[in-house]
């Protein structure tokens, strides 16, 4: 997990200084986690490749788009070893996203 989970500066970068548009796109963020943890347990519980990677594209592209990048990192790596079917580092990886995304929540929480 990363000391700063997310560079708020990338949002201020495309949308200046208007912090309640920053601030509902980081709140939209935060409410699309829980669907997208849902969707990978889904897909963790009957090992689809398919899905662990679906879900990790998605969430790589939201997270780099609001700042997040070490979180977006990590769903990069379960990207490639969802392509790789690499079943224990999925599961390493899974728990570093629970953790880094968990991380992500509470800097957005703490705003």
């Amino acid at each position: 997990m990363s000391d700063v989970p997310l560079d708020i500066g990338v949002l201020k970068s495309m949308f200046g200084d208007d912090d309640e548009l920053t601030m509902s796109i980081l709140e939209e963020f935060k409410n699309s986690a829980l669907p997208y943890i849902e969707e990978l347990d889904a897909a963790l519980a009957v090992q689809r490749t398919d899905g662990v990677r679906n879900l990790a594209h998605k969430l790589k592209s939201s997270s780099r788009t609001v700042g997040a990048a070490p979180l977006a990192d990590i769903c990069e790596s379960l990207e490639d070893m969802s392509l790789q079917q690499d079943w224990p580092r999925i599961m390493e990886l899974e728990k570093s996203l629970r953790t880094e995304l968990g991380a992500v929540i509470d800097f957005i929480e703490a705003l």
